[in-house]
């Protein structure tokens, strides 16, 4: 399956990496690992993870409070939001349209 992320997920995940850059260098590097691995994850079962919320998933990553929102379509994976778990639940509900 290929991943298919909106612009503004892409751009999320990398500020908050950029962020954990600022805290401490080696924590951007490990910030991407644990992306990469939930993306992985996602490539590999997509439908292990849970819907909560229509046909929404979300692959959570390992020691850092995100998940990779995401959708199935057909062959292909839709990443609607790179989102920290603690802040603004649902925020990224208005990307959806922009992957019809």
């Amino acid at each position: 399956m290929q991943v298919r992320y909106v612009d503004a997920a892409r751009e999320e995940g990398f500020a908050a990496a950029a962020w954990y850059g600022d805290q401490q260098g080696d924590l951007q590097t490990r910030f991407l690992e644990k992306w990469k691995d939930a993306e992985n994850r996602i490539v590999a079962s997509p439908e292990i993870h849970r819907c909560f919320e229509g046909g929404i998933r979300k692959s959570r990553f390992e020691v850092f409070p995100y998940a990779l929102i995401f959708r199935i379509r057909g062959d292909e994976l839709q990443v609607l939001a790179v989102m920290h778990m603690s802040r603004r639940p649902g925020y990224w509900k208005t990307r959806e349209e922009n992957l019809k």
